[in-house]
């Protein structure tokens, strides 16, 4: 269970991460109000998904002799 959220937020994040940078290249100057809004939303998706990747990743801890 642990595998399958990690590999889709890991998917979710990737998408929002490149749905953000088509956004800030091709858009930002025709950006309005909601526009910052819906960016800033956009981002703020972006690092919970990041988070909750980085946190259920598969920690190796090495064996102390």
């Amino acid at each position: 269970m642990r595998k399958t959220i990690f590999y889709i937020s890991i998917l979710v994040a990737f998408l929002l991460l490149v749905n953000v940078l088509e956004i800030l290249i091709t858009d930002f100057e025709r950006l309005t109000k909601f526009g910052f809004g819906y960016l800033t939303g956009k981002i703020f998706l972006f690092l919970v998904f990041a988070l909750v990747a980085y946190f259920i990743r598969k920690k190796n801890v090495k064996a102390t002799a």
